[in-house]
């Protein structure tokens, strides 16, 4: 890491899959902004690394393989912060923090804060029906069970995002989040970096006045915020008194890599 000399925060997102169609995607939504010089990097040609993230197994898998190279990267370009863009309480995050010092966080956690700045009641809708439980246990350890409305699974693979037809792929997704509107969400999150690209869509899909949180924009905000004012991640103020619990997570998570070494 190289010490820093200007005011615009260097953001590296760590994209932590072996395809590159998300990367593609979130590098033209999210490369340009006057508080943040973005860089992106993926698992691309990482053998080990999966080609999408449906699982804990699989997150386990893709930290083992991306962590080498995000390591390489901080340690040789000049990094204020760091956002991992998996849909996930991810291990590649406290990882990260144990190592580092500069800010990090995930799509997930970011994605909750911003879910809650209004005081209403957020709902998530995600990809595969394995996520389902384990992101309502994930909200619920973090604290902010309270704050939701429920998790549903479209049953989308992340892959199909982008294969499929992007009016099917929206309709889908805007079907599940109304059931959330019905059980008193006020804001809808997109549970998977790869629907970043639809929002737009998907907010027009939507009944007026429900907002629609993309996790990589909260991200981004929250950590160019932290960086210039030169935060640690325990000073994002989480719901209740969750950040203890965070931090013993991250101790549980690191602990769970191990058995992927």
């Amino acid at each position: 890491m190289m010490e820093r000399l200007h005011s615009a925060t260097r953001l590296l997102c760590i994209i932590p899959i072996s395809t590159t169609g998300m990367t593609d995607d979130l590098t033209r939504l999210y490369s340009s902004r006057p508080d943040a010089e973005i860089t992106f990097i993926d698992g691309r040609d990482l053998a080990e690394c999966p080609p999408c993230i449906e699982n804990h197994e699989q997150a386990l898998q893709s930290t083992k393989a991306v962590l080498p190279r995000a390591i390489d990267y901080i340690n040789s370009n000049p990094v204020d912060a760091v956002l991992v863009c998996c849909f996930s309480d991810h291990p590649l995050v406290y990882a990260l923090q144990e190592i580092f010092t500069i800010p990090v966080t995930g799509i997930f956690q970011a994605a909750l804060q911003d879910g809650t700045e209004d005081g209403g009641r957020f709902g998530i809708v995600t990809t595969a029906q394995a996520w389902e439980p384990i992101l309502t246990k994930s909200v619920d350890d973090l604290g902010f069970d309270t704050k939701s409305a429920g998790v549903l699974a479209t049953g989308l693979g992340v892959l199909e995002l982008e294969s499929l037809e992007r009016g099917v792929v929206v309709e889908r997704i805007a079907s599940f989040a109304r059931r959330l509107i019905d059980n008193g969400a006020t804001s809808i999150i997109l549970g998977c970096a790869g629907m970043a690209a639809l929002e737009s869509d998907i907010q027009k899909a939507l009944p007026p006045g429900v907002a629609t949180i993309d996790g990589v924009r909260s991200g981004i905000d929250i950590l160019a915020r932290l960086a210039q004012e030169k935060g640690r991640p325990e000073d994002v103020t989480w719901a209740n008194d969750a950040k203890r619990h965070c931090a013993v997570q991250s101790k549980q998570l690191v602990g769970n890599l191990e058995h992927v070494y």
